[in-house]
């Protein structure tokens, strides 16, 4: 390892590594580096066991605020990174970006921060969200680029003052793997929505519930919702709502699953009725096995939907309008729904391959003497 250069990926869990910087990690193992990884122990950590790799755990509540916690996060994350010395380092999700480029600049150390999502602060004009702002603009003073994953968060930040328009990049988030063989579109009567998603209210999850409620009592039409909550989360929907609308046939419920392409295959229509996006991977999915999309017209949804010919968009917030866009894609025929997978199928494959991706992250490299 002393011969070798390093890089280092920061994230709020192992799990975000795992899933969305698998092959980036790969990449750069490829390229001859040391790769060292920082973030909160949990499950996925068993995954990363290359000889070449390190790694390091840290203790942090994602949204937690307190101020002794807080401290406890960024002294740990300050003593990794003047022991590792790394040669480039990417931050990941909020609290790592702030963190984690703060010390950086403090250590004089070369960093890149992914915005990959703006985060619930932002969907509220408070006193937390004016702190936020400040506290971004003090750390990303000396990374070397800046990374979004829809012109909208970047523009926002723009707005703000918070960045130095000549830094910025955008990366369509993880992306996705584009299949060899095309899908084919594939229509059937029966109708199974489906919504993948984090139990938070942001998410759109109160509104698909609605919804899926006043469909229940048609065998024809079914509403499926995976996904996990977090007690710890104060936006996170109770498990005890989410079972009474499993007890009145309103939906069917499973927790997280690891292959959520075997449940979107067996889907009519995916459906995230979110209040605000990064880059869903979700629909980037949906998209790629041409399963017709239902989505809010918000950042992150509509750079994957760009307009109604691409997928039914409804407003965020509204369980009338989402209902109205459930009604509007069960009277679309089989030749319409066609039309809209074949055009988002297209628009994915050449805007959001994973190729693209991994070719932004091969130059980042140029950063490293």
């Amino acid at each position: 390892m002393a011969d070798k250069k390093s890089i280092t990926l920061v994230s709020n869990n192992y799990w975000t590594l795992y899933k969305f910087r698998y092959d980036v990690i790969k990449l750069f193992l490829s390229k001859g580096f040391h790769v060292n990884l920082i973030a909160v122990k949990d499950s996925y950590s068993n995954k990363f066991d290359d000889k070449d790799m390190t790694k390091y755990y840290i203790s942090m509540n994602n949204r937690g605020l307190s101020i002794i916690g807080e401290i406890k996060t960024f002294v740990e994350l300050f003593k990794i990174y003047k022991k590792i010395n790394s040669d480039l380092t990417f931050h990941f999700t909020i609290k790592p970006n702030l963190y984690g480029s703060m010390i950086c600049r403090l250590l004089d150390l070369k960093s890149i921060s992914f915005i990959t999502g703006i985060g619930h602060t932002f969907i509220y004009n408070n006193f937390l969200q004016k702190f936020i702002i400040f506290l971004y603009k003090i750390s990303l003073t000396s990374v070397k680029e800046i990374w979004f994953t829809n012109q909208t968060d970047k523009q926002l930040f723009d707005r703000l003052n918070i960045i130095k328009k000549n830094k910025t990049r955008i990366i369509p988030g993880a992306g996705i793997n584009i299949p060899e063989n095309e899908p084919i579109y594939k229509y059937s009567s029966k109708k199974l929505f489906l919504m993948i998603s984090r139990l938070q209210k942001e998410k759109g999850v109160l509104e698909y519930l609605s919804c899926a409620e006043k469909f229940k009592n048609n065998s024809d039409i079914n509403f499926m919702l995976i996904g996990d909550g977090n007690s710890s989360d104060p936006s996170s929907i109770d498990m005890s709502l989410i079972n009474q609308y499993i007890q009145n046939n309103s939906i069917i419920y499973k927790k997280y699953q690891q292959n959520i392409s075997k449940f979107i295959n067996m889907s009519s229509c995916i459906v995230l009725p979110s209040y605000r996006e990064g880059m869903s991977t979700v629909l980037l999915e949906a998209s790629i096995m041409k399963r017709p999309i239902i989505t809010t017209n918000v950042p992150g949804c509509i750079d994957i939907i760009k307009d109604e010919s691409y997928g039914v968009l409804c407003e965020a917030r509204s369980k009338k309008s989402l209902l109205c866009g459930i009604n509007k894609l069960l009277k679309l025929d089989k030749d319409k729904i066609s039309l809209m997978v074949e055009k988002t199928f297209l628009h994915v494959k050449h805007s959001f391959s994973k190729n693209i991706v991994l070719a932004e992250y091969k130059n980042s490299l140029n950063h490293i003497k």
